[in-house]
């Protein structure tokens, strides 16, 4: 087996952490529209990555002996590289890369952990302060802090179910370092020292769904959720209204029909 030897000190940055169980899935999207060669799914193993599986553009899906029956890829599209577990264990928990080869833009990759935590992602809804937005649309996070602490990162994730993707990370120093999925459509502002404020742009169906940001100071840490709702657009009202009219006209008239029927035999 080919393995690619690293620094296990290197990996402390995950784009995305998911839940153990059965059947899961390792989201991996390229989110540009070169063409893509190769994608490369490998696991971080104590000194090495070990090879999982490779897509390639000519020569098709080679899945490793170890994970044959275990994984599978379930849209294979053109930017669609997630890898499906049907029969997790206890020894898939660990890093994994999704990394992508395109003309010409060239390397991509994402980084995956696989924990197995005491309770579920999910943050309970009295705690999320809701967000209003609609697909297609942009939104803005603010989360504000007391600048008398001294705050000297900021994390800013999206939490769902069973995942949690890093949206972006900043320090005190200007430092800013973005989520895989997040690089081309997030703006962050960590300038301020009494907030902390984030803008998402060109929102997808996916993304409805609860962000935290936690602020870590010297002698407190700031935490603070939204929930992203979606606001009805005027006409898809409209559409959703008429359509609820037209299914009760038709049960209507269905019952109507029925029991004229029903008298009908009885006589």
């Amino acid at each position: 087996m080919c393995a690619e030897v690293i620094d296990s000190t290197l990996w402390k940055f995950v784009d995305s952490t998911v839940k153990l169980s059965e059947k899961m899935k390792l989201e991996c999207i390229y989110p540009k529209k070169a063409v893509i060669i190769q994608t490369s799914w490998m696991k971080h193993n104590v000194t090495y990555k070990e090879n999982i599986a490779v897509l390639h553009a000519n020569y098709g899906i080679h899945i490793e002996d170890k994970y044959k029956g275990r994984i599978y890829f379930e849209n294979a599209s053109r930017e669609d590289k997630s890898l499906s577990f049907i029969k997790s264990t206890l020894e898939d928990v660990g890093l994994y890369f999704c990394s992508i080869a395109s003309y010409p833009d060239g390397t991509w990759e994402k980084v995956i952990e696989i924990i197995q935590p005491a309770d579920s992602f999910e943050i309970s809804e009295k705690q999320n302060n809701p967000v209003f937005t609609k697909p297609g649309g942009n939104v803005t996070f603010i989360c504000p802090y007391n600048r008398r602490d001294s705050v000297q990162q900021v994390v800013w994730e999206r939490i769902k179910a069973d995942c949690i993707d890093t949206i972006v990370q900043c320090n005190s120093l200007g430092g800013q370092r973005f989520g895989a999925d997040f690089k081309k459509r997030a703006l962050v502002d960590c300038s301020d020292q009494a907030s902390s404020m984030i803008v998402i742009k060109n929102v997808s169906v996916s993304d409805f769904a609860t962000y935290r940001c936690v602020a870590t100071g010297r002698n407190k840490t700031y935490v603070m959720s939204f929930t992203m709702l979606a606001t009805w657009d005027h006409k898809w009202f409209i559409t959703y209204i008429a359509g609820g009219i037209s299914a009760a006209v038709l049960l209507l008239v269905f019952l109507l029909i029925f029991c004229i029927s029903t008298a009908y035999d009885k006589k």
